[in-house]
C-alpha cells in the first residue's frame, strides 16, 4: 500500500520486474498517466486519486466563502459547495491548532478507466 505516486509505482514496477504480480499486488494513491502500464498488467489493478476538479471546486467555494466573510472558519460550522453538497470544518488530528475540511471519496482507477484518465 503506497500512499504517493512515486511509491505506489516503484513498487508495481519491483514486482513486474521480479515476476511477482500474480503473487504481489500493489494499490495506494497514484497519478493514471504513471500507472497505466501496471494496472493493465495486473500489477496494481486497482488505485486511487482524488479527482483533481473536484478539489479544486471544492477550495474555490472554501477560499470564496472565507474572504466574503460567509464563512468563519471555525470548527463545527457548516457550508454548502454548490453541486458537492455540505461540507463541515472539522478539527485536524494531526496539527494542535488546525481545522480541516475533508473533500471525499477517492476515485478508484482499474483496467476499465485508467487509459482514459491518463490523456
Amino acid at each position: 500500500m503506497a500512499p504517493t505516486t512515486v511509491g505506489i509505482a516503484a513498487a508495481a514496477k519491483a514486482m513486474q520486474d521480479e515476476g511477482l504480480c500474480d503473487q504481489v499486488k500493489v494499490s495506494g494513491l497514484g497519478l493514471p498517466a504513471e500507472m497505466v502500464e501496471f494496472t493493465l498488467n495486473g500489477c496494481a489493478p486497482q488505485f486511487a486519486l482524488w479527482s483533481f476538479v473536484d478539489l479544486g471546486y471544492l477550495t474555490y467555494h472554501v477560499a470564496y466563502k472565507l474572504a466574503t466573510g460567509e464563512l468563519q472558519g471555525v470548527e463545527g460550522e457548516t457550508f454548502e459547495a454548490g453541486r458537492m453538497g455540505t461540507y463541515t470544518i472539522e478539527k485536524d488530528p494531526t496539527r494542535d491548532a488546525g481545522l480541516r475540511v475533508l473533500m471525499g471519496p477517492f476515485t478508484v482507477y482499474d483496467a476499465s478507466n485508467v487509459e482514459a484518465a491518463a490523456k
